[in-house]
């Protein structure tokens, strides 16, 4: 190991980086993504998963919990998360986890070959040598049909970033501790928002970073600002230099990013026409007009690139399971009504057929709903249209969608959890994050955590109430109003109860529920409903995006706030990511 990678390994030791489910990385999401592009990918319930980076497992341990029949294979060069994760995986006790500490440039073929590898948030922060041996393992360790994940900072967007950086490291100066750096690189980036003069490019520049440096987690700003290393890249070269080590672009993780038809009527021609029918060029030049900082680019073997689509095939689409949370706006003067998606984009229609694919979709929310059977419940006539509307679903980033079906579970007498879960929400302090059963992050409310651990589908909503009334005796919970804490035993019991309630419905409608091996097998066993082959009609214009926020409440001892159900951004300012 060289001074450089021994240093970059001690600044992950110092300041660990929070661990999380990356959602567009699992193992799921890519198999429908290739599916969708006219690829086939290996099953995820026998697959063998590798993360390149995988700190302390965050992102890895829920795949590994849904799916026991696969094996999954993390490495990390920090030695402090890696034992943070093997002692978790030992508490949840899962046997298909093994957790190495190394680098990436010496993965060989002593691991085997995997049908998919992650390395989410490497990439651009470790030297020219390791980057290359990333897309080397990515080449000689993915099985034929298999699929890689790599997420990295790209230009032109991180061209100002490179300002902000470069400003921080200056003020940081040769200062040891982390920590310390950290305090006065933000000092700069204050000093300079405060002193440029109006109108130039550092004003600029300052304007739109100077929030993050006020708020951004330790971690985050640490690993992103003050690193060693910082290499972003153009879109085209990362491509090229995929292309040298016989990989193959096959899309975007999130998808929507990659269609012109999402930025404008206008333009959309013009782009098409300036491309000459080439994904790449096409979407480096998205990239210019949206200034992106990040990707998350699909690579598969390059000898199944000729096999790649970018047409989107009815007949594909109809294969697929679609999952959606939406609210109802108010119907307009012209009677078009609006739909926001929970995760921000806006559907319009003045279609009833629209209304009722997405009442479907509600009504399942947080399970999946086979296209086949959105096919076979809509009139004869409609199913072009049904078929049109998942399409633009899924170009507009208003709808999730997988290969397989996703089965978390409901709100009954006696709520279930996944067990491996209630042992990670009772492990106390570390730098793993909840999850899902959608493979998202989960920042719990005080109360889901202390009810998580209790859920065993064993225990009603009545004798929750009593464990956290328990608690509340104890002087481990504190019920308050209005910031007040709570004396009166009737006032007590019934604000406990409400709470209890509304916690259970929370953990249910953010697919942190299980369902049972009855109800999943079920589902996986629906019948395929009208067959389609045939192409599917233009994608229509992109949705537009605005936030939608659930309330929360909150009760007992400081702890963060609820985290609403929400999917991955198109173009996420503050990437979560891995580590070398």
């Amino acid at each position: 190991m060289n001074a450089l990678i021994d240093r970059i390994s001690k600044a992950y030791d110092e300041v660990p980086y929070t661990s999380a489910a990356f959602t567009v990385s699992a193992p799921e999401h890519l198999r429908a993504v290739a599916h969708l592009f006219g690829l086939d990918a290996p099953v995820p319930e026998r697959a063998r998963v590798l993360e390149l980076g995988c700190a302390a497992g965050g992102n890895l341990i829920p795949f590994a919990v849904r799916h026991p029949g696969a094996e999954v294979v993390g490495i990390d060069l920090s030695p402090v998360q890696i034992d943070i994760g093997r002692n978790l995986v030992e508490a949840m006790g899962l046997k298909n986890v093994r957790l190495i500490q190394g680098s990436i440039a010496d993965v060989g073929q002593e691991l085997g070959k995997f049908d998919y590898i992650v390395c989410h948030g490497v990439y651009s922060w470790v030297p020219e040598d390791v980057r290359a041996a990333i897309l080397r393992v990515c080449s000689e360790r993915l099985t034929p049909d298999g699929v890689a994940y790599v997420s990295y900072n790209t230009y032109p967007g991180w061209k100002a970033k490179e300002i902000v950086r470069d400003a921080m490291l200056l003020r940081a100066g040769d200062r040891a501790a982390a920590r310390e750096r950290l305090a006065y690189a933000r000092g700069i980036i204050e000093f300079l928002h405060e002193q440029a003069k109006q109108g130039t490019v550092l004003s600029t520049v300052m304007g739109e970073h100077i929030d993050m440096i006020r708020d951004g987690e330790d971690y985050y700003l640490s690993h992103e600002y003050l690193e060693l290393c910082n290499a972003p890249c153009y879109f085209k070269d990362f491509v090229s230099d995929a292309r040298a080590q016989g990989l193959e672009y096959l899309g975007d993780a999130t998808v929507a990013t990659m269609f012109a038809s999402n930025y404008g009527t206008a333009a959309a021609p013009a782009l098409l026409a300036e491309c000459g029918g080439d994904q790449v060029v096409l979407e480096q030049l998205l990239d210019f007009l949206q200034n992106r900082t990040f990707r998350q680019s699909l690579l598969v073997h390059a000898d199944r690139g000729a096999k790649i689509r970018y047409q989107l095939v009815a007949e594909r689409i109809a294969n697929l399971h679609v999952a959606g949370r939406y609210a109802k706006d108010d119907t307009g003067a012209n009677g078009m009504v609006h739909w926001t998606y929970s995760g921000g984009a806006t559907v319009s229609t003045y279609s009833p057929v629209t209304g009722a694919v997405i009442e479907q979709l509600n009504a399942a929310w947080p399970a999946t709903v086979p296209v086949a059977e959105l096919l076979a419940t809509c009139s004869e006539g409609d199913t072009d249209r049904v078929l049109e509307l998942v399409t633009n679903l899924i170009v507009g980033n208003a709808v999730r969608f997988r290969s397989e079906p996703v089965v978390p579970g409901t709100l009954g007498d006696k709520p279930a959890v996944r067990p491996e879960l209630r042992k990670l929400a009772a492990a106390g302090d570390h730098p793993v994050v909840l999850f899902t059963e959608w493979h998202q992050p989960a920042k719990v409310a005080p109360m889901e955590r202390f009810l998580l651990p209790l859920l065993s589908g064993d225990v009603d909503a009545e004798q929750l109430v009593g464990a956290v009334q328990q608690a509340v005796e104890q002087g481990g919970l504190r019920v308050t109003r209005d910031g007040e804490t709570l004396t009166d035993p009737i006032e007590v019991l019934a604000s406990i109860r409400g709470q209890v309630n509304s916690a259970l419905g929370s953990l249910a409608v953010n697919a942190m529920l299980c369902a049972s091996p009855v109800k999943a097998e079920a589902a996986s066993a629906k019948p395929v409903g009208k067959s389609v082959d045939k192409a599917s009609p233009k994608p229509a214009k992109a949705a537009n995006t605005k936030a939608a926020k659930p309330t929360a409440k909150t009760e007992a001892p400081a702890k963060p706030a609820a985290k609403p159900e929400a999917p991955a951004s198109s173009k996420p300012s503050r990437p979560p990511r891995g580590k070398k």
